[in-house]
């Protein structure tokens, strides 16, 4: 099974993907005023484009340390912000039988250790 960790920060507006299986990292920046919870939704958006360029017929685990997201993702919880729905849309839109969504504590999220360097 593939492991992809997943992270967004407002600290430079930056998403980030660790691909632990194939030892790769992406850091991207995005424009604008984001909210942390839209950043955490465009990583995960950015991970199911890049699972489906590099790894169509994988199982795939996508670790992220957010709950609001992997919550909403699994159906556990509801969505109530506006400005959320078109994002998660487009995630749902991406998602396969084959994807899987788990949440991970910070401390062991990889991608948002490289976050947290400047």
């Amino acid at each position: 099974m593939i492991k992809i960790y997943i992270d967004g920060g407002t600290r430079g507006s930056r998403i980030c993907l660790v691909d632990k299986t194939n030892d790769v990292t992406h850091v991207k920046h995005r424009h604008g005023d984001l909210t942390n919870n839209e950043l955490e939704y465009l990583a995960l958006e950015y991970a199911l484009q890049y699972i489906n360029n590099k790894h169509r017929d994988d199982y795939v685990l996508i670790h992220s340390d957010s709950k609001l997201v992997v919550n909403q993702m699994n159906g556990d919880w509801r969505i109530t912000t506006e400005h959320l729905i078109p994002l998660y849309e487009k995630c749902m839109k991406k998602m396969t039988d084959r994807i899987k969504l788990k949440w991970v504590s910070r401390d062991f999220n990889l991608a948002g250790h490289v976050l947290e360097k400047p």
